[in-house]
This record gives C-alpha cells, structure tokens and sequence, in this order.
C-alpha cells in the first residue's frame, strides 16, 4: 500500500483531524447506516442531538470510515454532508408502533394526564433506547482529504464522492465553534485569484437560534475572499427590508480597504459607483447608524441635487442645460419628460438635430447649414428654459471671463431689425454673420421671433425693397429649420393653433440645472472612480423619469470611456464597481433582447471592461437568464412566492433551500454561494456599522470614528470598542486575516 498512500504521514494528528475532527472542532451525532455517492442516510439517538445542541435542517455533518490505528488503512478523507430531512429506518415502524401503544396507554390510563405521565410513558429501558433513534436524509457535499500544493500540505475539497466502503463504519459528528467556521468558511480560489478572507456574519441554520446560541453555535463566523466580488457580478436576491443593502455596503466598505491597501503597495485602486434611488448610501439612518459617506470625504464623493460645491466631497448633481457642450445630456432628460406626450410636437423635438455636429460624407456647405440650423433650435430651447424660471448662467462655460450670450447665425438686415426693436439685445460678432444674445434678452429675441413666425407676413424696411427682400429671406431660413420648428411650440404653448403645455413641461427638471457647471458632471465621475474614489450618485430627490434617464446616461457614458482604454492597448481599464437597486428593472429578459440598451450592454461586456456589478432585485424571474448565468456571488435572503423559488432552483442547489426561503423573514439571513466557495452556507450577515467605516478608513490611514450617542451620526475620536452586533453576536473581526484550513 505504500505506493497508494495519499499523503506521507497521514493518520493521528493530521491536518484532517486538526482542522476538522478534534474534540474542540466536532461532536460525535451518529453513524452512516446507508451510503451512496450523492446521498447518505445518519442514524442518530436523541441524546446525542441533545448533547450537540440539536440538528437543524440543513446542519453540516462530517462522515468519515478512517481508522487511523488500522494498518495500512488510506481513508484519509472525511465526507461533508448537509441535512435535508428525515429518513425512515428499516425497524422503525416496529418501533413507532409501540410508541404509539405506550402514548394510548399513558393517555387513557391516567386521571390527569400531566406532561410528565406523557413524557415519561410507560417503556423499559431498552425499549426507550430503541425508539430514541431516528435516520437523516443527508446530501453528500463532497470530500476533504489532505494534499500537497507548492510544497505545503493544504486541506482540499472535492465535490464529490470517489470511494466508499459498505462494510466500514462511518463516524457521523457535527462541526462546532471553530471547526463550523473552518467549514462555513472553506474556499477553492480560481488559480490566479487573489485570496483575501473578510469576516461577513455567522452560520444561521433555522429562523428559530435558541440552541445555536446556547451552544455557541451562532457565533461561527462565515468568511469570504473580497476579491471575489472584485470584478465580477454579484446578486442580491430577496424582499424589500431583508438585508440585502446592508449585504451591499458591507462589501462596499470591504473592496474600499482593499483598495487603500492596493494604493499603499504601489497598485492601482478601486472604483466604486453606488446609484442610490433612496439616499440609504450618502445620509446616515436608524438601521446602520452611519453610512457609507462616513468613510471619509478624502474617499467619498457624493453627487445630489442641489448639492453644495462649498462641502468639500458634495457636488452638485446637475448640468448647465444653456452649455451646447452639454446639450446631448441636457436634450435626453428633456426628451425623458416630454417622453410621456404624445403630441407630433414633441415627437419632432425628440427627433431635432439641436448639436449640430458634421455628418459623414456631406459636404461643408451642408454642415454650415446644419450647424446654423442647430444653433437656431438651441435658441428657443434656452427662451422655454427660461420662461420655465431655469437660472441662465452669468458668464461663459469655456471662458468665465466673458459674460454669458447665445451665439447663433443671422442675417445683418434681420440682426438690425431686432436691435431697432429691443435696444442691446444682441452683439455683432467682428466678423461672420454671427450674433451674440444677451442673457438678459434672450426670451425677448425669441418672443420677437416668435411673433414674425406667426404673423408670417412681415416688413421691416417699407422704404428698401431690397433690403426688405433680404430681411424676410433671412427669417425665411430661420423658420425654415427643422430645429427651429421643433422647439418653437416649447417656447409658444401653441401647436397648429392648439394650446400645448409646452415649456411648463420642463420646470421638474430646474433641480437638474446647475447654472455654473463648465463640464459634464459624468467626466467628473469617471474621474474620480479611476482615482479610487466611493462615488455615491444621490437620486432620491429626483423625479422618477429624469433619474432613470441620468443613471442610463451615466452607464453608458462609463461604459464609453472603459471601452476606449481597452481599445486603446495601452493599458488594461481600471477596476470599477457599480452597486445597483431594482436590478430586474435593469437586466429584464425583454430588454435584454436589445444589444443597445445602456443595461445589456453593461451587464454584456462588464468583465472585460473589468467592471463588477452588484445588483439588488425583489425578482429573480424578472432578470435575464443570461445575467443570472453569469452572476459568481449569489446572496439570497427571503423570497415570497415560488414563481421566483422556482427561477431561483435552476441555479445550484438553491431548490434545496426552498421552503426555508420563502418561510423565514429574518432580515439578514441568507444563503451564500461565492466564486470561492464550493457550497452554499446560510448566514446571518453582519449589521453594517461604525466597526466596518473604521476599518475602511484604518486602511487609508486615517483616524477612526467613535458614535455620539444615539444620534446616528459619527465623529472623529477614540476607536470604537466593541460594537455592537445583531442577535447578540461577538462584535466581527476587522483583520480580514483570520484563519481557512486552505492555508498556501
């Protein structure tokens, strides 16, 4: 046997027995009375459940024939199985039957049938000792067994079973205190992946905890390796209030430590961009206490509306809606609002070319003409925008020394006309046929404007018939324009002789505006992702139908400027994380048939553009199977209906987990199913808190935060004791270096 031995040494105080079986790790619960490559059927006795501190569905159990003290032996493995339910034994309805006869006798028997007569029925001892026994229905997980691995000898893990001995007697005990956490916590990285443990809750077999705590049991602790969420998609699966944003920014605040630490070996960071529809991200709340923006305004940027550029880390969640630069962020939020009319007017302003940019093959006369054209459009829009009280800047977004005008194309007769009636409202360009509006004369020029396009016959020089021919030809071309046209009704609330609600349709969108941005806020973003930055994009204060719009132009534009790094082959794109509520909204099976959707395209190319999602949904069903195929990290927490249990069975062995899913809703207990980790493991996951944003900010350097009292709020002081954790748990480790059996 010796060349068949499978590790040198094995036996009496291996890495098997160390880890796995010692006395302090496991409690002997049973024996194998039936085995199987996929199944195994456990006796048991209840006081061996009792000493263990009960059996809950679903519990690990450790199996294993080795008999260390037989010569030549080479079962050097244990079995890990999982308990799905119970298992008739071969005698046991023999044995139910005298139970049955003893509960009719202590029953009818007694006067007062007290539950100590029940309890202590009338059976001899052995009897008793018989009926005590019951079988478990357990799956084979798969195989520990020791290997050797660039020189070390390592706990490895198999998913499934390669022998097994009917005539050997199968020891069944059940992992506790460290030995639970060694198994809960067990991971196989892909070659190549970085391995870095992080504490993220406590083993949680069943809603009911009484034993679990009694015995120890609920304060197992669970680690991941952060770097499987690092890069790659990760589901939130579960009801409104389950957990599944607390899940999120404890990761958030985990991957920001990594990053820091990234930083300090010389590595590039990680960018993270959390899209908050509620605001949970940026402000502090009763659940956690803090929130991620305390991690510290050197780390944390948040974009809001009516954000105030005097904080430092506060910015304003807006563009200049009166910078052509602009303008194609500025048309699409307009266009989302006006999406919900169906007028042929807006239909024709959807569809207006107001940019003006050359088309390929044209020549330059046409360009001239389309970008004439364009800048007449843009007028009228910025005359609705400020009869729609948007602010109009005061000075010029590429030169702030100059005063801010609107530069389009005219005639010089027309110009003249308009000066002779509205004195200083416009400045000739010294050279060209260019004019510069005034902002304090802009909706005058466009009510000017207006009327002759309505009245449609008009003179301006009764005593010049040439110059007269030259003026209505130079208004001729202004309306002609399809730009024109298309944002004239805007500005009129008048439409083919029709009342139209036309500007006051943009009012939602002032708290958009922000008068004195000289760039796009989405350059500003990716900016500071790339820089390593938690960038928090508040929307909670926003209307519904521009948000959902600002967040797709947002992705889009992410997804832009990581695709030109790639193409570029200079260099690889930076690590980006993107945190997403509502995900089936986003990744949903219709939508998914687009290859152009701003989502699609996201959830399609994110891993070579070396963006990672973590996406949230209340609906499994509701998110394309192609995502979900993809999805590496699975955090389910309670479902509802079991339209969703049975999308969710087709991955796994979440059906297993079915009925517990959609009974139990404690928030906070979940199955886990990681990239590294080779089986799911429920978990009651860790309550986001102070702990968390201190070890986020040790990382960078920084001075930890202490609580001031009950106000949810924190500041800069002493590092916190001991805080608090859910259900009564130790407060969580913050070294994101504690022990795995898979040591390398």
């Amino acid at each position: 046997m010796s060349n068949q031995t499978l590790i040198p040494g094995a036996g009496a105080g291996s890495m098997l027995e160390s880890v796995l079986l010692d006395d302090a790790r496991s409690v002997r619960v049973g024996a194998v009375h039936r085995i199987g490559y996929h199944e195994a059927i456990v006796l048991t006795h209840d006081r061996w459940k009792q000493d263990a501190g009960g059996l809950p569905q679903f519990s690990f159990l450790l199996a294993t024939a080795r008999d260390v003290t037989a010569a030549g032996f080479d079962d050097d493995e244990v079995l890990l199985l999982r308990v799905e339910g119970t298992a008739p034994l071969a005698m046991e309805s023999d044995l139910l039957a005298v139970r049955e006869e003893s509960l009719r006798n202590a029953l009818a028997e007694a006067n007062d049938p007290k539950p100590s007569v029940v309890l202590d029925m009338d059976l001899d001892p052995f009897t008793k000792n018989r009926v005590s026994y019951t079988g478990l229905r357990c799956k084979i997980l798969g195989t520990f067994y020791e290997d050797h691995v660039d020189g070390q000898k390592v706990l490895e893990f198999g998913s499934d079973v390669d022998n097994f001995y009917a005539t050997s007697t199968y020891r069944v005990l059940k992992p506790i205190r460290d030995g639970l956490s060694e198994i809960a916590s067990y991971l196989k990285p892909a070659p190549g992946t970085p391995l870095e443990l992080v504490r993220i809750g406590t083993v949680r077999y069943s809603s009911t905890r009484r034993r679990a705590k009694i015995f120890g049991e609920a304060a197992a602790e669970v680690r991941v390796n952060i770097h499987d969420f690092i890069g790659h998609k990760t589901g939130m699966f579960g009801m409104t209030r389950m957990g599944k944003s607390n899940t999120m920014k404890t990761v958030v605040a985990r991957t920001q430590a990594v990053s820091q630490r990234r930083v300090a070996s010389g590595e590039r960071p990680v960018g993270q961009l959390i899209i908050d529809p509620q605001g949970e991200y940026a402000n502090p709340n009763m659940q956690d206490g803090t929130e991620i923006a305390a991690i510290g305004a050197a780390h944390v940027v948040i974009y809001k509306f009516g954000g105030q550029t005097g904080a430092s880390n506060v910015r304003p969640l807006g563009i200049n809606f009166f910078d052509p630069a602009q303008l194609d962020f500025a048309k699409a939020m307009i266009a989302a609002t006006l999406a919900d009319g169906s007028a042929d007017y807006i239909r024709a302003f959807v569809n207006a070319d107001l940019q003006g940019d050359a088309a390929a093959g044209e020549s330059s006369e046409e360009s001239f003409k389309r970008r004439v054209h364009a800048g007449r459009g843009r007028l009228m829009l910025y005359g609705a925008l400020a009869k729609a009280d948007f602010p109009i800047p005061q000075h010029d977004a590429k030169n702030p020394s100059r005063p801010y005008r609107v530069w389009v194309t005219m005639r010089a007769s027309v110009a003249d006309a308009i000066l002779k009636d509205i004195p200083g409202a416009l400045t000739k360009a010294s050279k060209g046929p260019d004019v510069g509006i005034h902002r304090t004369h802009i909706v005058a020029v466009c009510e000017w404007l207006a009327e002759k396009a309505e009245a449609g016959d008009f003179i301006a020089y009764p005593d010049d018939a040439k110059q007269q021919k030259e003026f209505k030809g130079g208004l001729d071309s202004i309306f002609s324009g399809d730009a024109f046209k298309s944002t004239l009704p805007i500005f009129t609330q008048a439409n083919g002789g029709r009342f139209v609600s036309g500007y006051t349709k943009l009012k939602p969108l002032r708290s958009f505006h922000e008068a004195t941005a000289t760039a796009d806020f989405r350059d500003d973003i990716y900016t500071e992702l790339v820089r390593g930055r938690i960038v928090i994009v508040d929307l909670h204060l926003g209307p519904q139908v521009v948000t959902r719009e600002l967040s797709e132009r947002l992705a889009g534009h992410l997804i832009a400027k990581q695709t030109d790094v790639f193409t570029g082959g200079t260099d690889a794109p930076p690590d980006i994380q993107i945190v997403l509520e509502e995900a089936h909204n986003l990744f949903g099976r219709e939508r998914y048939k687009d290859d152009y959707d701003v989502w699609v395209r996201l959830a399609k190319e994110a891993s070579k553009l070396n963006i990672g999602l973590i996406y949230a949904t209340q609906e499994v069903s509701g998110v394309a199977h192609q995502v979900l195929a993809n999805t590496k990290n699975w955090v389910v927490a309670h479902l509802n209906n079991t339209t969703e249990l049975r999308e969710l069975g087709k991955f796994y062995d979440f059906s297993e987990f079915a009925e517990a899913i959609i009974a139990s809703e404690d928030r906070g207990y979940v199955r886990l199913k990681t990239m590294s980790s080779p089986y799911i493991v429920p978990v009651q996951i860790d309550r986001y808190g102070i702990d968390l944003v201190n070890e986020a900010r040790a990382a960078a350097g920084d001075p930890p935060l202490t609580p001031t009292g009950g106000s949810g709020h924190s500041t800069l002081g002493s590092p916190v004791n001991g805080s608090s954790a859910p259900d009564g748990m130790p407060p969580r480790s913050s070294d994101g270096a504690s022990g795995n059996g898979r040591q390398r």
